[in-house]
């Protein structure tokens, strides 16, 4: 205590250098296992993910919120839909000490051949089953009632997004539940969760969504 009277100041700025420190190293680290992940798979690494104008001229919400926003470690493949580009992105909402970064591990989908309209799809949550409650709907599929129970599914124009959820892709979601994806004109962007995905649980995600671009956009 005492040392830290005498020197407060210096102490303080060690402390946030040793984090800023900390922060490069892990951040580093990840980069570095993403990429021998990739090279294993055969897919070409990229330290720098996609250009985040173009990310926003996609046309996907995730992409047109916040401010700082930040794409890397980028590892593409090719489907038959398209180029499959995995990548963290981040972005921040609001500034100084109300500020918040927001993380996720994203596949960004291109769509060539399947007409995509905008729509959001999201695990149902109790939250917003009490928005229901009160009025605010979501695009339900009678179909496909464990579909409807379980994800959250939205857009600007209903018929469109209808058409789009065939009973193949409502009966692929139901298969595999948890997802958060958002589509637009030519792209979808799926991840599985809020914060980066562990480097070890790419490589299931990776397959899956190669499985969705197989199975789903036929």
């Amino acid at each position: 205590m005492e040392i830290f009277h005498a020197h407060p100041l210096g102490i303080i700025i060690s402390i946030a250098a040793a984090g800023a420190a900390l922060a490069y190293y892990f951040s580093w680290k990840r980069g570095k296992d993403v990429e021998q992940l990739a090279v294993s798979a055969g897919l070409p690494y990229s330290a720098a993910g996609p250009d985040v104008n173009v990310l926003e001229a996609a046309g996907l919400g995730i992409f047109r919120l916040g401010h700082s926003r930040k794409a890397a470690n980028l590892v593409k493949t090719q489907a038959r839909s398209g180029v499959i580009s995995f990548f963290d992105y981040r972005y921040v909402t609001s500034g100084g000490k109300n500020s918040h970064v927001h993380n996720f591990t994203l596949a960004l989908v291109e769509c060539s051949g399947s007409p995509v309209p905008c729509f959001e799809l999201k695990p149902e949550s109790f939250i917003y089953k009490i928005g229901e409650a009160v009025g605010f709907k979501d695009i339900d599929l009678p179909a496909f009632p464990l579909f409807s129970d379980k994800y959250r599914l939205t857009g600007p124009d209903e018929a469109a997004v209808r058409l789009f959820f065939t009973p193949q892709r409502a009966a692929w979601f139901e298969r595999n539940l948890g997802l958060r994806v958002q589509g637009a004109p030519g792209y979808i962007v799926i991840s599985k969760r809020d914060g980066y995905l562990p480097v070890n649980a790419w490589g299931g995600f990776m397959e899956d969504v190669k499985a969705f671009a197989a199975e789903a956009l036929l």
